[in-house]
């Protein structure tokens, strides 16, 4: 159906083309061979070439829109500019009085730049920008949360709204060198006093130039003097120029982007609307500093002469930073609300790529979490666990590669999206809210000269330290204090997770300290992970959550596994033998 409409105005725009040049050649002929009034057949040209314009933007449109339905609920793989990403995080994060942000830790622990870039589908850099801060700040508000799910819900069920803004949105699009944006963000020149000169230079011009007509030799010498000055102020700010030429390009790009979307109207959006419209009322003048800049390249000499001598760029570009400074704010709210919107849609787009979902319901007092069928995003085929908590807290044992990290990921990420986008990859969800934190990942840090175990230890104390009477903490730990000694790991692994289970943390532990699974008994509730052993295809995981301690180990069993002398793995597996004996 798209695209023989796209071959219905192919064919109109053929045929309107192919009228206007035979109207324009027969004119031209008659008008030649009999009489010059039949020039005024080109009359019909006018209204046919401003159809045939027209007709041109109804069949790009109309490609884009094929387009951006292909790309529906598909999932992006191209890379991002995390660098970028995290930079703008934190310029914006200074400002903001949330203290239950994902930390660096957390984020990274979670493969959260994955699970990004598996949701992100924007078109937009503010898109990117608003999905990134959106998943590093966790809600603890049901009703900003349920705000976000009506927008999600009406992009995912009205398409004509969805790609009305879709085709706005594509206006502006990205641009790789101008993905921070940083003229909005950033310390700008001074321009005050730069924007009185310049136009003081100018306004000698005419004046200068009158003199020197009324025969004062002077007033020449004057002129030759301002416009020498005028091309050394050209040539010296180019470069001043060039360097934040791409992001005010792209300001301007944003201003005609938001007023194509405030002539989008639906009941929903109409907050949204007339916020854009508000700020556009001070900044859209701005659009018609930008197109000053950059344009040699399209223009004659001639224009390039009259941008020396009037200083045309320069003038606009401090123009522009002049209007950067008096309406930062607005511009800033046209660029977070068109990302925000942006980002509602590639939600949109990633819940209809989804086989299933739940939308979470969060409890305002108690403490529990429950989750049935759970899934991790990043699986291509997951194995779907549940988990119920409500007194006590978790300890997770199991062999090696049984699932266990894995599924600490699947906790943790669930509990984020269902704090940021309201969606998770699960049958159900209940929980309250929580504030995440995680050691999962370590490793040495040689550049600081810090061992294994003290960056552990350290990355500890900063959850020990986060803790809060009113938000419970959702604690994900994989092998803590796994870089010492088997004796002081134990007593220290119970001591610490005691102190969080008794200081309103919701724990999930993985471990293969079975001794723990006896110490904590009365705080921890034991799961396992079960493997199966054979000779013909060796160990075999299912990946089910089970209940209870783990009873099983398979280290030595790996070692043959993997090719190893069955002298190192016999004498091995005896010394463990001996060692149960004698507990």
């Amino acid at each position: 159906m798209d695209q023989l409409n796209i071959n219905r105005i192919k064919i109109k725009l053929v045929f309107l083309i192919s009228l206007t040049t035979v109207i324009t050649i027969t004119s031209v002929i008659v008008a030649s061979s009999l009489n010059t009034k039949y020039y005024l057949l080109l009359l019909i040209v006018v209204p046919l070439i401003y159809l045939s314009f027209k007709q041109h933007q109804r069949l790009n449109k109309a490609k884009l829109i094929v387009n951006l339905r292909k790309k529906w609920c598909v999932s992006e793989s191209r890379l991002r500019n995390f660098s970028e990403l995290r930079a703008h995080f934190r310029k914006t994060q200074a400002r903001d009085d949330n203290k239950h942000v994902l930390d660096d830790r957390t984020w990274n622990d979670l493969d959260m730049d994955l699970v990004y870039s598996q949701i992100d589908r924007t078109i937009t850099i503010p898109g990117e920008f608003a999905l990134y801060s959106m998943l590093r700040r966790p809600l603890l508000n049901e009703e900003e949360l349920n705000k976000r799910n009506c927008l999600i819900n009406l992009f995912s069920q009205d398409q004509d709204i969805r790609e009305k803004y879709q085709v706005a949105l594509s206006k502006l699009g990205k641009r790789g060198d101008v993905y921070n944006l940083d003229i909005l963000w950033e310390e700008r020149p001074p321009t005050k006093k730069y924007v009185i000169l310049y136009g003081f230079l100018v306004f000698l011009i005419p004046i200068l130039f009158l003199f020197g007509v009324l025969n004062y030799s002077l007033a020449w010498y004057g002129l030759g003097a301002t416009l020498l000055f005028n091309m050394f102020i050209h040539y010296r700010t180019k470069q001043k120029i060039y360097e934040h030429l791409s992001s005010i390009r792209y300001l301007g790009k944003l201003i005609r982007c938001s007023k194509s979307m405030i002539e989008i109207k639906h009941p929903m959006l109409e907050s949204y609307r007339i916020e854009i419209e508000q700020a556009l009322t001070k900044v859209s003048y701005i659009t018609k500093k930008t197109g000053l800049l950059g344009r040699e390249a399209d223009y004659s000499y001639i224009y390039e002469y009259f941008n020396i001598i009037f200083l045309l760029e320069v003038r606009a570009f401090y123009s522009v930073l002049s209007a950067l400074e008096k309406y930062e704010k607005q511009l800033k709210q046209i660029f977070a609300t068109t990302g925000f919107i942006d980002s509602m849609i590639a939600i949109a787009s990633f819940r209809a790529g989804l086989e299933s979902y739940t939308e979470p319901k969060f409890l305002k007092s108690g403490f529990f979490l429950k989750i049935e069928e759970v899934v991790h995003p990043l699986l291509n085929e997951p194995v779907p666990n549940s988990i119920s908590v409500e007194q006590g807290d978790v300890l997770v044992t199991g062999s090696n590669m049984s699932g266990k990290t894995t599924f600490l990921k699947a906790i943790g990420v669930n509990v984020v999206l269902a704090q940021t986008i309201y969606t998770c990859l699960a049958k159900e969800y209940q929980a309250n809210f929580f504030h995440i934190m995680t050691l999962i990942g370590r490793k040495d840090n040689i550049i600081e000269g810090k061992s294994y175990y003290l960056d552990e230890i350290h990355a500890l104390l900063r959850i020990i330290n986060a803790l809060e009477k009113d938000i419970p903490c959702l604690c994900l730990l994989d092998e803590i204090l796994r870089g010492t000694n088997s004796l002081e790991r134990i007593s220290a692994s119970a001591e610490v997770l005691l102190y969080l289970a008794k200081n309103n943390c919701c724990v999930f532990a993985a471990t293969h300290d079975l001794e723990l699974t006896e110490l904590l008994v009365s705080s921890y509730k034991n799961y396992h992970f079960k493997e199966e052993v054979s000779e013909e295809d060796g160990i075999s995981f299912n990946y089910k959550l089970l209940d209870g301690p783990s009873t099983t180990r398979n280290a030595v069993t790996l070692l043959r596994h993997v090719g190893y002398p069955n002298e190192i793995a016999d004498r091995a597996d005896s010394r463990v033998q001996k060692s149960i004996k004698n507990q």
